[in-house]
């Protein structure tokens, strides 16, 4: 081996180290779920996936006012109330880019802020439910 294939050698074993590194310390990103209890979850994209095909048939989805994230659910959960559509639980969201993508950290803040600001409280007897108006 030459002085110039010892030194390429190096770089390229330099290169694949680095690159492993910057995958370690890539940012995690997820998808925000909903679930049946109305408890917010961060949960990582495979999930995500997972709970998108049990939906089956009747997945349907809408993006969240004038942003790129979009709110993907089961469209037999959803509630019918004067004229109006309603989700208590059981949605995802994610990112519309291209397809559906996981979230970073900042858009994650973005997406909880967008969420409350088109939720509203229902009274049913002495229950009281929040729910995600859709439309």
């Amino acid at each position: 081996m030459n002085e110039t294939e010892f030194i390429l050698d190096h770089l390229e074993k330099m290169a694949r180290n680095l690159e492993e590194l910057v995958s370690y310390f890539e940012e995690e990103l997820s998808a925000i779920y909903v679930d049946g209890t109305q408890q917010v979850n961060l949960i990582c994209v495979e999930d995500a996936l997972e709970i998108l095909d049990s939906f089956g048939k009747n997945c349907a989805s809408e993006i969240i006012g004038k942003t790129d994230y979009i709110l993907v659910y089961d469209a037999s959960k959803k509630l019918n109330i004067d004229g109006e559509a309603y989700l208590p639980a059981g949605y995802l969201v994610m990112k519309s880019d291209y397809g559906l993508k996981g979230l970073d950290e900042s858009e994650i803040s973005s997406v909880l802020a967008e969420l409350r600001s088109r939720t509203c409280t229902f009274a049913l007897g002495q229950h009281r439910i929040q729910t995600y108006r859709l439309g």
